[in-house]
C-alpha cells in the first residue's frame, strides 16, 4: 500500500513535549536539527543556501516522524503491528453520521471505519512545535540565497510535501468534525503556495477555507475567498457561484444574490444549487419565469446538441409544476442524445410519482365512491405502464453504474409486481427485476 504524507498538529519550535523517554530515532532527529541551527549562528554559513535547505529537510522529518507507523487505508491489525511497542486504548466515536473505532495512542488517535480500515489520524503530541512552519521558512531562505537555483526541482518537491501536509491536515480535521482546525489548515495550505518556489494560487484550498469559514460563522471572510476563487478561474462546477450567492442571500443583498446566480447559471446551467436558487428567487419575488427560460434558451442556442440543457429546462418545468412540458423536454433530451439517461429516467420517475398521486387520491375517497375509486385506479395503472419503457431504456443506459441500475430495477419490480397476475410476461419481468434488486441488496 502506498504511504501518503499526512498530518499532525504544529505550533512553534520548542522542547519535546512527550513525558516518555525519547527513542534513539527521536533523539537523533532533534540532535541533527539542533546541530544545523547551531551552525547557522555562523554568518558565513547562514549566508549560503545549503545549510538552510538541510534544516528544512530536518524540520520536515521531525514533523513527519509521528506518521511513520500509520498510513491511510491500512487495516487496523497492520497498524497495531507497526505500533506494537506503543500502548493504546480503544473507544467508539461518532462524527456526524459516521461511526469510528479509534485507537488512542499517546501521540495520536487513529480512526477506523466499520471494516477496520484506517480513514485518518490526528497527531496529539508533536516531537517539536512548529516543525512544518520552520521547514517552509528554512526552505524559502535557502531558495532566496541560491542565486542560480541549482536545486530548483528539490525546492519544488519539498514545498509540495509541505503544502500536501497542510492540505491533509485540513481534510482530516474536517473528517473528525473539527471545522475550526480544518479552516486553519486549509488556509495554511493555500498560503503555502504563495511563494517564489511554487508561485501559484491553490484554488481548491481557497474554496475549502471559504466553506469552513462560512460554517464557522465568518461570512465576510468566506465571501472574499470565494471571489478570489472566481477571479482565479475556479468555480467547482458552479458550486463557488452557488455558495457566494447564498452568502449574499443571508446578508439580505438580493440584487447581488440574483446577479451571481445568473452569472453562475450562464456558465453552469446543470448546477442544481444555482438552478434551485434561481427558481426560489423567482417564486419568492413573485416574478414570472421568462428571465430563467431566456437564460436556458440562450444556452440551448449556443449548444443545440447538448442534451443536458433540455434536461435542465425539463427539471425547471417539473419544479414549477408544468408536468407536460417537463415530460416533453425529458424525452427531447433523450432524442437528442440517446446515451444521455437523466431525461429518460426522470420521465419514468414522473409517471411513477403521478401514479402514486392517483393512488393517494383513491385512498382518500369515501368507501361508497366506487366509480370514482375505479377511475382513479385505472389512472394509476395507466401511469405505471407509461413508466415502464422509460425505466427499461434508462436501465440499459445505466450499465456500469450498479447503484443506479439497482434503483431503476426497484421501480420496475414494483410496477411489474402490480401487474404480475395480468399475464406471464408481467410475471417474468417481475421475477427478473426482483432478482436483480435482491441480488444487489442482500
Amino acid at each position: 500500500m502506498k504511504r501518503i504524507v499526512i498530518l499532525m498538529l504544529v505550533a512553534a519550535m520548542a522542547l519535546p513535549l512527550t513525558a516518555q523517554e525519547l527513542s534513539k530515532k527521536e533523539k537523533d532527529l532533534l540532535k541533527y536539527a539542533t546541530k544545523l541551527e547551531k551552525s547557522l549562528e555562523n554568518p558565513k554559513k547562514a549566508g549560503t543556501p545549503e545549510p538552510w535547505y538541510k534544516l528544512s529537510q530536518a524540520y520536515f522529518d521531525i514533523y513527519d516522524y509521528p506518521n511513520s507507523d500509520v498510513y491511510q487505508n491500512a487495516q487496523q491489525f497492520e497498524i497495531r503491528m507497526l505500533t506494537k511497542n506503543k500502548q493504546f486504548t480503544t473507544e467508539e466515536r461518532t462524527v456526524g453520521d459516521n461511526q469510528f473505532t479509534v485507537d488512542c495512542y499517546e501521540d495520536k488517535d487513529v480512526y477506523y471505519d466499520a471494516n477496520g480500515v484506517c480513514q485518518f489520524w490526528l497527531v496529539k503530541k508533536q516531537l517539536v512545535d512548529g516543525a512544518l512552519e520552520k521547514s517552509l521558512d528554512a526552505l524559502q531562505k535557502s531558495f532566496k540565497l541560491d542565486e542560480f537555483n541549482y536545486k530548483t526541482k528539490k525546492y519544488i518537491e519539498t514545498a509540495e510535501k509541505i503544502h500536501t501536509a497542510y492540505h491533509n491536515n485540513g481534510l482530516f480535521y474536517y473528517m473528525a468534525g473539527d471545522k475550526t482546525k480544518a479552516e486553519e489548515f486549509f488556509e495554511k495550505a493555500y498560503h503555502s503556495t504563495e511563494n517564489p518556489i511554487l508561485n501559484r494560487v491553490d484554488t481548491i484550498a481557497l474554496y475549502y477555507t471559504a466553506l469552513m469559514a462560512r460554517e464557522n460563522g465568518k461570512p465576510d471572510k468566506a465571501m472574499e475567498l470565494l471571489k478570489r476563487d472566481l477571479e482565479a478561474g475556479y468555480a467547482a462546477k458552479g458550486e463557488v457561484y452557488g455558495n457566494l450567492a447564498e452568502i449574499y442571500r443571508e446578508k439580505g443583498d438580493m440584487e447581488n444574490y440574483k446577479d451571481i446566480l445568473e452569472k453562475g447559471f450562464a456558465a453552469y446551467p446543470e448546477n442544481q444549487q444555482i438552478l434551485v436558487g434561481l427558481i426560489n428567487y423567482n417564486l419568492d419575488t413573485g416574478g414570472d419565469s421568462s428571465k430563467l427560460f431566456d437564460l436556458i434558451h440562450q444556452a440551448q442556442a449556443n449548444e443545440p446538441g447538448n442534451a443536458s440543457l433540455y434536461y435542465v429546462e425539463g427539471d425547471i418545468n417539473k419544479k414549477l409544476g408544468n408536468k407536460e412540458a417537463a415530460l416533453e423536454l425529458f424525452q427531447k433530451s433523450y432524442d437528442i442524445d440517446n446515451t444521455y439517461l437523466f431525461g429518460i429516467v426522470n420521465k419514468g420517475i414522473m409517471y411513477y410519482e403521478e401514479a402514486l398521486e392517483y393512488q393517494d387520491k383513491a385512498n382518500a375517497l369515501d368507501y361508497n365512491a366506487v366509480k370514482e375509486y375505479d377511475a382513479l385506479i385505472e389512472e394509476v395503472n395507466n401511469s405505471l405502464k407509461k413508466a415502464i419503457d422509460p425505466f427499461k431504456q434508462s436501465y440499459q443506459l445505466a450499465e456500469g453504474d450498479l447503484e443506479l441500475q439497482v434503483a431503476i430495477a426497484e421501480y420496475l419490480k414494483n410496477i411489474y409486481f402490480r401487474f404480475r397476475n395480468d399475464g406471464d410476461e408481467y410475471m417474468q419481468e417481475y421475477e427478473k427485476y426482483n432478482k436483480i434488486f435482491h441480488d444487489a441488496t442482500e
